[in-house]
């Protein structure tokens, strides 16, 4: 059996390769987030033309799923600003603007199909949770801790 005194052939002194140097957050896109956008719009596709005979449920749609490509582009914004900031301020207010204004949308899709008792209930339901997002998101313990 050789023995060998030299630290550079034995592995045992020999240091691990330094790690690789801290990237930047990248803004790119990952696969599973292109896919699934690629997925959301080929279903808005798809619904805009199953709904071509009626322009309310077309608008509903599309509208529908813009607002919910902004949700996620907010929603990343927030995700991205460093704590305390304006700018994360700014995107706090925005997820919660897309989140109400999809809330409302839903209720309101869904209201014109419901007896007016629970309808009522519906738009009430929606109310409260409109308000209990604001509650969470902008007053005392929705910190970003």
């Amino acid at each position: 059996m050789e023995s060998t005194d030299d630290p550079a052939t034995d592995r045992h002194h020999q240091q691990d390769p330094p790690p690789p140097a801290p990237q930047e957050h990248a803004r790119r896109l990952p696969l599973a987030g292109v896919a699934i956008l690629l997925g959301f719009s080929l279903n808005l596709g798809l619904c805009i033309r199953r709904a071509r005979d009626d322009l309310g449920a077309a608008a509903f749609v599309a509208f529908s799923h813009l607002n919910l490509f902004a949700l996620v582009a907010a929603i990343r914004r927030f995700e991205d600003t460093p704590d305390g900031s304006a700018a994360r301020g700014r995107a706090r207010v925005a997820v919660w603007l897309a989140t109400t204004t999809l809330t409302a949308a839903f209720t309101w899709r869904v209201g014109a199909m419901l007896p007016l008792g629970l309808a009522v209930a519906a738009w009430v339901l929606a109310a409260v949770t409109v308000l209990a997002g604001f509650y969470m998101m902008f007053l005392p313990g929705g910190d970003d801790k």
